[in-house]
């Protein structure tokens, strides 16, 4: 079965390449059609909703999400494919793809302060020390409200070193290190992140329409998943 083709000239992107290590991220619009993204979101839905299939949950149940997506549907395995063509096209290497997350975020009760607390805060964080390139491909429009992907620019590079020279215990924990895999980086408290805020560094968040990718080092970058208010997210995610 033959799906839609990528939007771009895949032989550009070598180009990028520059801009994507300074910054980060690259961000590329009107990548796939609007059809193309619907049916995954469809394929979503029915694993979800119709045919019970497993997912893991997040956020305090707000996110479900579907590892390994491909082995389920047919699309994802294509999406798979051009998110692998992309990354290899960009850094002149054939690269694999481990897998494809699909996620669907939805709004949830929050029944008082505390639960609003937990559900808002906690979630900034580097995904690695070192560097993991991700795909995003935005399935529908996404505005403020509606759980965008938020980042901190010039977190990467320079300052990330000097973070962990000047305040280690952000991202490393010596008593923990060798009997936990959860490590400091991967959730900075929001009381630190103001910090960071307040000294010139403010955040982005990524609002999107339907069919753009977004090419990411989450591991440069100090990022979160903002809080979901209305509607419902939904991401396909290529894991390097």
């Amino acid at each position: 079965m033959s799906y839609a083709d990528l939007r771009f000239d895949l032989s550009v992107l070598h180009e990028k390449r520059s801009e994507l290590e300074k910054n980060g991220f690259l961000l590329i619009e009107d990548a796939l059609p609007a059809d193309y993204c619907e049916d995954i979101v469809s394929f979503i839905d029915r694993h979800l909703d119709e045919a019970g299939g497993e997912c893991e949950l997040g956020q305090l149940g707000s996110m479900q999400r579907i590892y390994a997506a491909e082995k389920y549907a047919d699309i994802v395995e294509d999406f798979k494919s051009k998110c692998a063509q992309i990354l290899s096209s960009i850094f002149s290497e054939r690269l694999a793809v481990k897998w494809i997350l699909a996620m669907r975020d939805r709004t949830i009760a929050l029944d008082d302060d505390a639960a609003r607390e937990k559900f808002v805060k906690g979630r900034w964080h580097y995904d690695s020390w070192s560097d993991q390139y991700k795909i995003f491909l935005f399935l529908r429009d996404i505005g403020p409200e509606n759980g965008p992907f938020e980042f901190i620019p010039g977190t990467n590079g320079r300052f990330k070193k000097r973070l962990a020279l000047t305040r280690p215990w952000w991202l490393f924990n010596p008593f923990t290190h060798f009997l936990s895999r959860k490590r400091p980086y991967q959730s900075i408290s929001d009381e630190r992140i103001q910090t960071i805020i307040d000294s010139g560094l403010p955040t982005r968040p990524v609002l999107a329409e339907q069919g753009s990718i977004l090419i990411v080092n989450p591991s440069a970058l100090l990022h979160r998943a903002a809080p979901l208010w209305e509607g419902r997210r939904y991401l396909a995610v290529a894991y390097f």
